[in-house]
């Protein structure tokens, strides 16, 4: 992953956690998703699925701090965390995730409905994407 990436994301988190929260919400979420590796007749396409426990933060400059972790398959265990913006209705996250190792951006619809996608960088060889929904609750 790139280096620049990782500093400004974790630049992001302080400033968040430097901030006072308007309040958080907590969650559980489960997620379907694809892994794409490859845009030709070699493409490799395997499924996944997580059931996670969350929390997402809002501050009062509709800076948010969003984390979750849980279980995976086909990783066994898997996390997240993301500085986004937005408020209850919409939100707009950028984030990292640890294990499998990736770089992902992600919409949120009413604290419910997810999508997100996700930059493999150099993940089962040259990498890949993970498309992804999620329910929250």
């Amino acid at each position: 992953m790139n280096t620049i990436i990782k500093i400004s994301i974790a630049a992001f988190l302080l400033i968040a956690l430097n901030t006072k929260a308007q309040h958080s919400t907590k969650f559980k979420e489960f997620n379907s998703g694809v892994y794409l590796n490859g845009l030709d007749e070699d493409m490799f396409v395997f499924p996944g699925v997580s059931f996670l426990w969350g929390k997402t933060t809002y501050f009062s400059n509709n800076l948010l701090l969003d984390y979750e972790y849980g279980f995976a398959l086909p990783t066994l265990i898997t996390g997240k965390i993301g500085l986004g913006i937005g408020n209850s209705n919409n939100t707009v996250v950028l984030g990292v995730r640890p294990f499998p190792s990736s770089v992902y951006l992600q919409y949120t619809r009413k604290e419910k409905h997810l999508f997100s996608i996700e930059n493999m960088e150099g993940i089962w060889d040259e990498g890949g994407i993970i498309i992804n929904y999620g329910y929250r609750w």
